[in-house]
């Protein structure tokens, strides 16, 4: 009887450890819009060729997050994506290397959704992490 108990509030517990851990990365904890957000933003759009609409950049103080809105590659292959993705990464990497806001930056997520207009129902097409390595390059991790 005491058995199930435990391995219930052990499941709680564990959860709870989870959900707690992963707080950092979550929107709760994004950084308002600041001008160097807004510039590493513009520097995504360069590269890229989206429209200000299209990307969407958000930061906490150790992960970027940049979603792709109804990218052109969304039907592509993932071949595309994931270099599309390496671009955008170094890109950032590269506008935020001089800036001290963004010293603990250790992960660049990058998405690929579509989005109808006029609705909030998001679906994640691609997702893709890059990982700060121990030269303070980031690289793309894969599981």
């Amino acid at each position: 009887m005491l058995r199930p108990l435990l391995f219930v509030g052990g499941l709680a517990g564990g959860l709870a450890f989870v959900l707690m851990s992963a707080a950092p990365f979550g929107d709760p904890h994004a950084q308002p819009a600041s001008p160097s957000l807004n510039a590493v933003k513009t520097d995504v759009l360069a590269a890229t060729g989206y429209d200000d609409k299209a990307v969407e950049l958000t930061a906490t103080k150790v992960q970027f997050v940049v979603t792709i809105v109804n990218s052109k590659l969304n039907g592509g292959t993932a071949t595309e994506r994931e270099n599309e993705a390496n671009r955008i990464v170094m890109t950032i990497a590269h506008s935020i290397a001089d800036k001290p806001e963004f010293n603990g930056i250790q992960a660049i997520h990058v998405d690929y959704v579509k989005r109808e207009a006029g609705s909030a129902h998001t679906e994640t097409v691609d997702g893709m992490d890059f990982r700060k390595d121990p030269d303070g390059n980031f690289r793309h991790h894969i599981t």
